[in-house]
């Protein structure tokens, strides 16, 4: 674990421009070596440690599980505007308010040939109700707890049984992170095995896989769909932005992710490889312990984000590309539940100092706490916003550490990022903020929801009348506001490198990092 001061905010943001300048134009080698159509190599910032879809839902597992995971429901990924198709399940209906029904594709195979029945569904989404494993948590938490369990009714139909009306059926099993699993292999060889190597119906399935390091795939033949465009598929991890650049330029990698816009320059000239890019559907957050000591303070936890001008820390590190917050919300799931007037997250140094001069600091450490290598340049926004903070007067320092897995009592900050997960305001909230979420509940407990927060949001999740998610959604902005449970930095920019000859567009209507690699997604032609 290391720990960092600053120094002067523009004295910080000058030495960040420089240093991003500096590596501009650097390892420019020009490209010599071909590439292998039917072996595609991926080059990645950050890998899971786990393979099971439902135990993780991290941003570098969700790079994976999209193509080694089949789910029940489908997002079609190259409409403009969300479009559910049939995955695993041929169709579904309702059947009374807490019933629906699901009838599933037949002879579909498992990667180990057996035929997939409904006792596989079942048993993929019961055992993440009943949590078997700790590490199911999470991925319940947002997506399975409306579900009190799936029942067999043949080999092919299911009654999904919920505790509530469920309004966001679709999104919630279009959901990576509930994928479906082979039962006998998984209880023949255990959880911890079957994480590490998992036999599901997907079009790409596991051939090897270091943990956290690297991950061969190989098409899988007897896909019951349109059968994946690559034979071979290598995950490799490379986490220093420079080496990834190399490796493309090298043509030692076929694609490569976390481009952010500083680096492009090191690739222009180079008609060998290019770029796609785009804001992504996700803010880089600051989790602020509302348990802690120093923190729990509210008007401390107001004043360090009214002192963060966020508009130059885009300007600096993004190069004007990523998106300034102003309010917790994406417009791409659109109106009417994209509130536009709603501005609440604004930079003011002299609100900041007179909310830290009511809120009793006495000087304590603030630290932001950052897993190296996992977000873009979090650990050179920290130490633009620990200069932001000491302009108020606060003393704070970052903390540099390899996971997250620490005393949770011990943090005051850690860098995070809220994604969205769905379509639907409920697609970011929820997974981050639902009152019995991971961040609300032991043992981590960072985040203290109100009464009213809770009835909020309860409306704002199973209401099926819009002006009353509407004003519920008002209403958890205005707790956020008032609470600062969390500091919403930027939306930011980032591109996949890869070959000059890969035709690729970003997925639409899945979660940000998805790499699209099935059919209709992504193609390599032959120059």
């Amino acid at each position: 674990m290391q720990t960092f001061t600053g120094s002067r905010i523009y004295a910080t943001l000058l030495l960040i421009t420089v240093f991003l300048a500096g590596m501009v134009g650097c390892n420019s080698q020009e490209s010599t070596a071909g590439s292998n159509v039917e072996h595609f190599r991926i080059a990645v910032q950050a890998m899971p440690t786990t393979l099971d879809t439902n135990a993780s839902s991290s941003n570098a597992g969700i790079q994976i599980y999209h193509n080694i995971y089949d789910t029940l429901v489908m997002r079609d990924t190259r409409a403009n505007e969300v479009k559910f198709i049939p995955g695993l399940a041929e169709s579904w209906r309702m059947l009374d308010e807490l019933t629906w029904e699901i009838k599933l594709r037949p002879n579909v195979k498992f990667h180990n040939g057996a035929v997939m029945t409904a006792e596989d569904v079942a048993y993929s989404m019961n055992r993440v109700i009943k949590q078997e494993d700790p590490a199911y948590m999470v991925v319940y938490s947002y997506l399975l707890s409306n579900f009190a369990d799936f029942e067999v009714k043949d080999n092919l139909t299911l009654h999904a049984h919920t505790i509530k009306p469920e309004p966001l059926f679709e999104h919630l099993m279009s959901d990576s992170n509930v994928g479906i699993s082979c039962k006998a292999y998984v209880e023949s060889v255990g959880i911890d095995a079957a994480a590490h190597a998992p036999v599901t119906t997907a079009p790409y399935k596991v051939v090897s896989f270091d943990s956290g390091q690297k991950l061969e795939l190989e098409r899988f033949d007897e896909y019951w769909g349109e059968k994946a465009p690559f034979q071979k598929v290598t995950y490799t991890l490379v986490p220093e932005i420079l080496s990834r650049i190399t490796a493309l330029q090298n043509k030692e990698a076929d694609f490569v992710t976390n481009i952010p816009p500083d680096q492009e320059g090191t690739l222009s000239g180079n008609s060998d490889v290019k770029l796609v890019g785009e804001i992504l559907q996700m803010y880089h957050v600051y989790r602020i312990n509302m348990n802690n000591s120093i923190t729990k303070n509210a008007d401390l936890r107001a004043a360090l984000s009214y002192a963060i001008d966020r508009q130059a820390l885009v300007n600096s590190l993004w190069k004007g590309k990523a998106e300034a917050a102003d309010s917790p919300q994406f417009s791409s799931y659109g109106k009417p539940l994209f509130i536009a007037d709603n501005h609440d997250m604004q930079y003011d140094v002299e609100k900041a100092k007179e909310l830290l001069a009511r809120s009793g600091y006495n000087g304590e450490p603030v630290q932001i706490y950052n897993r190296a290598h996992y977000y873009t340049y979090a650990d050179l926004a920290a130490l633009a916003v620990i200069d932001m903070w000491k302009a108020i007067g606060v003393n704070a320092e970052l903390v540099e550490v390899e996971s997250f897995s620490y005393p949770n009592d011990a943090i005051t900050i850690q860098t995070w990022s809220n994604p969205l997960y769905y379509m639907d305001p409920m697609g970011y909230i929820e997974r981050a903020w639902s009152p019995e979420g991971e961040v609300a509940t032991p043992p981590i407990s960072q985040f203290v929801p109100s009464e009213e927060y809770i009835k909020q949001f309860e409306i704002a999740r199973f209401s099926t009348d819009i002006d009353q998610r509407i004003a519920a959604l008002k209403a958890i902005y205005k707790f956020f506001d008032e609470e600062t449970p969390f500091i919403f930095l930027y939306k930011p920019y980032e591109s996949f490198g890869m070959n000059a000859n890969v035709d690729y567009q970003i997925p639409s209507n899945v979660r940000t990092y998805v790499i699209g690699l099935r059919a209709g997604e992504i193609s390599f032609s032959t120059p």
